[in-house]
């Protein structure tokens, strides 16, 4: 990226299991100049020794936000950040953190990608995945047994009491805020090419 050029900054959020870290990935890889990924999840707050069934990543409380919207500003500007590094395992952030630099493109994804005014603000893309409910349980199912080991009870469990009502108190509510809105039950590949014919257009 050039210096005196700022990054192009596209959002992406909606439910989750609707695949915003797939499009994400996927889109850095085709976008032309390069892009980075700015995924949400790294800025939840640390809760090492808050037992498990306190514990809800799904409203904005669960992060960092400060933090958050001061790192989001800095990337937009063209200037690397120290993203912090969360551990699913232990809940809790790492003692060090990664150095993300600014590339002509830069995705932010996860939930609360449209939420917050300030993060918006740096936005020149921002888009909202969709995906019904039941897909988004399903591909949670998939999802958290391969990558943390769960069992199909304790995920439909967490799903039903914390990710459908807060889906829907705050995060359905930020589509409003999308100039694109996709739907995730068609092909990634498919996804990808509109979002990038979207973005040539803005």
């Amino acid at each position: 990226m050039r210096g005196s050029e700022q990054p192009h900054v596209i959002g992406i959020a909606g439910p989750s299991g609707a695949g915003k870290s797939s499009l994400a990935t996927r889109l850095a890889e085709r976008v032309p100049g390069g892009g980075v990924v700015l995924a949400l999840d790294a800025y939840y707050r640390d809760q090492r020794g808050v037992a498990e069934d306190a514990i809800n990543v799904d409203v904005p409380g669960a992060l960092d936000h400060v933090l958050l919207i001061d790192q989001v500003r800095a990337i937009a500007r063209g200037l690397p950040i120290q993203q912090p590094i969360y551990d699913y395992a232990t809940h809790s952030r790492a003692p060090v953190t990664r150095t993300v630099n600014p590339a002509r493109y830069v995705i932010i994804e996860g939930l609360f990608a449209l939420y917050w005014p300030e993060v918006r603000a740096s936005l020149r893309t921002p888009v909202y995945l969709s995906l019904d409910h039941e897909a988004c349980l399903a591909r949670r199912v998939e999802r958290d047994a391969r990558e943390r080991g769960r069992s199909r009870t304790a995920v439909v469990y967490q799903y039903e009491r914390t990710v459908r009502p807060m889906y829907d108190l705050h995060v359905h509510p930020t589509r409003q805020h999308a100039r694109l809105v996709l739907d995730a039950s068609e092909p990634l590949d498919a996804l990808v090419e509109r979002l990038l014919a979207a973005i040539i257009l803005s």
